[in-house]
């Protein structure tokens, strides 16, 4: 009675066994069709002809070679304009039956022109530009492949400002209407959310690694002109559109991870160990005339 009794043990604990294994592979299938089905894209813009930008020909190089190593989930595109990037993103959604995850456009600001934008290729796209119907309608073209987990980045310098900004000469002020842009944008997809940075996004060496190197400062010395200190106050502050419910909010500072996810940094920039003694000798000590 005792071994019949033991046997049945056994038997029943093996039972659970295998069912536990087979309802772990059935998670970890699930969660690799989850994966599939999401594809996120890094768009840097075409570099002009006889324009020496090693940045962009740097983030190009280590997007692509991401993309190589990550096809099923992350794909590098060098757009020539806002209509080439959308056909592409497209394509390969269609291809492959797939939603969009995150998308980040890579592109240089303008604190010249006193207004938050980004380059799609030879594309601006701003809060003015944005009421063009032709942008409307290459932007628009994601609506189909965006739920609300897509996450849509602004990977320019003062993206999603919000303050007044200085001119280079000190003598007016203009609002930057960063939140603008970023609201026009989540007006157009109408789902998901949409991230920019108030001030600098430093895509070196970290970009891909979550580290914190995306909401840093640049180096050189005009970056430490009076006509910046907007920027310096604000460094590291990201902003969050979501555009489901129609709300703006803040957000710590943003990178990706190997595959191309948005990931969010736990703690606001500024708190951050590496930066913190850095920031507060640099912007403590703004000049003027540094802007040439």
């Amino acid at each position: 009675m005792q071994t019949k009794t033991i046997i049945c043990l056994i038997l029943f604990l093996g039972f659970q066994f295998h069912k536990g294994i087979c309802q772990q592979t059935e998670v970890n299938i699930s969660s690799d069709v989850t994966e599939k089905k999401k594809i996120n894209f890094f768009v840097v813009s075409k570099r002009k002809k006889g324009k020496l930008d090693m940045a962009t020909r740097y983030n190009v190089f280590r997007s692509k070679v991401r993309g190589f190593f990550c096809k099923r989930q992350f794909v590098s595109i060098v757009a020539r304009d806002a209509k080439h990037a959308s056909l592409k993103i497209t394509k390969r959604l269609q291809a492959n039956d797939a939603r969009l995850g995150t998308i980040w456009f890579d592109s240089h600001g303008m604190y010249k022109k006193g207004y938050s934008l980004f380059y799609i290729g030879s594309d601006e796209i701003s809060y003015k530009t944005l009421k063009d119907s032709t942008l409307i309608k290459y932007l628009s073209g994601l609506t189909s492949y965006a739920d609300a987990e897509s996450r849509l980045v602004i990977g320019s310098c003062y993206g999603g400002a919000t303050y007044n900004r200085s001119s280079v000469d000190y003598k007016d002020t203009t609002r930057m209407n960063g939140d603008s842009l970023m609201i026009a944008i989540g007006n157009i997809v109408h789902c998901g959310k949409v991230y920019a940075s108030e001030s600098w996004v430093m895509t070196k060496p970290g970009l891909f690694r979550r580290r914190p190197s995306v909401g840093g400062f640049p180096g050189r010395k005009l970056f430490r002109d009076l006509c910046y200190e907007p920027a310096w106050k604000n460094m590291g502050i990201w902003n969050k559109y979501d555009a489901e419910i129609g709300v703006l909010s803040r957000s710590n500072p943003v990178a990706l991870d190997r595959y191309g996810n948005l990931i969010i940094r736990g703690v606001p920039f500024k708190h951050e160990k590496t930066f913190r003694k850095s920031y507060h000798k640099k912007s403590s000590r703004l000049q003027t005339n540094l802007y040439k």
